[in-house]
């Protein structure tokens, strides 16, 4: 079961979020025919956006990651929620560059110049929006550099997907010293940093509790709280007309008199939503009739 593990370390002078997420990283390789080396890459940033939703409070909050690297496989993108739905597309999903030293080249593919982009929407009137320069495009150090650079928060981050025909095991680990920990906390945290490279070994190997228990328990481990995660997109018919509707009574009209109806795709689940030339119609009647 994906799940994400809200963790105390060390008497509250650290936390941490374990996450499991095989079967979302292995739907969203399913929904976009991604490459062994694509879903690697955004199952890496759908794992750290999953954790940065956690971080969230109100319900209708939202995170988006973006990165944009000068590597083959283009754009990155990904969205989370408070409640643990997470959502994503590759630019060039078909991108697979030879391996590195044995392992996916996920640097290469992503490129390890540009930037990574996080935009929090908290319901005011304009998001927060931080962005960072690329370290090396294997995703959990640009999310490291981040957390360090826009959030002021040292943190240490693993993710890790482990993919063949399937995705075998996905998931991440994120550490971060809360304000005020002793010197004697913080080296034991940066003693420990070792252990938490190969997280995608160690989920394939337990579940989540029982990885935390095995990479964090002599920190002083405390389980707080328990969230399921999933790949879910939301998108509805009622939602792609309003878009429709949004796009003016002019547009739809030029649409009509093109291509005799309209085909909209989501990005996030290839779903496409068809409408045909009285649906249209009907939708530019809407339009004008608010304009009476």
């Amino acid at each position: 079961m994906d799940e994400l593990l809200r963790i105390s370390l060390l008497q509250g002078q650290a936390r941490a979020m374990l996450v499991k997420s095989d079967a979302l990283v292995e739907e969203a390789r399913q929904i976009h025919a991604l490459s062994r080396t694509a879903t690697a890459a955004l199952g890496r940033l759908l794992t750290g956006t999953a954790m940065l939703g956690a971080m969230l409070k109100a319900p209708t909050d939202s995170v988006t990651t973006v990165i944009r690297g000068n590597g083959p496989m283009g754009r990155l993108l990904a969205v989370g929620s408070p409640g643990g739905d997470v959502k994503g597309y590759v630019e060039h999903p078909e991108v697979d560059p030879e391996r590195k030293n044995g392992k996916l080249n996920v640097g290469g593919a992503v490129g390890n110049s540009g930037t990574l982009t996080v935009i929090k929407d908290m319901g005011l009137r304009e998001p927060y929006v931080g962005q960072v320069h690329l370290v090396s495009g294997e995703i959990a150090e640009d999310f490291a550099m981040y957390f360090t650079a826009s959030e002021q928060t040292p943190s240490l981050v693993s993710l890790g997907v482990l993919v063949g025909e399937e995705v075998l095991s996905a998931g991440g680990l994120l550490v971060q010293m809360m304000p005020g920990a002793s010197e004697a906390a913080i080296a034991s945290i940066e003693a420990s940093a070792g252990m938490f490279a190969g997280i995608s070994a160690t989920l394939r190997e337990c579940t989540a509790q029982e990885a935390a228990q095995q990479l964090l328990a002599h920190l002083e481990m405390e389980i707080l709280e328990t969230m399921p995660l999933r790949y879910h997109c939301g998108c509805t018919r009622e939602r792609v007309e309003r878009a429709l509707l949004s796009l003016g009574k002019d547009e739809l009209k030029d649409m009509l008199a093109e291509q005799g109806g309209a085909e909209v795709g989501c990005s996030f689940c290839n779903r496409k939503q068809v409408f045909t030339a009285e649906e249209l119609k009907a939708l530019i009647d809407i339009l004008e009739h608010r304009e009476a």
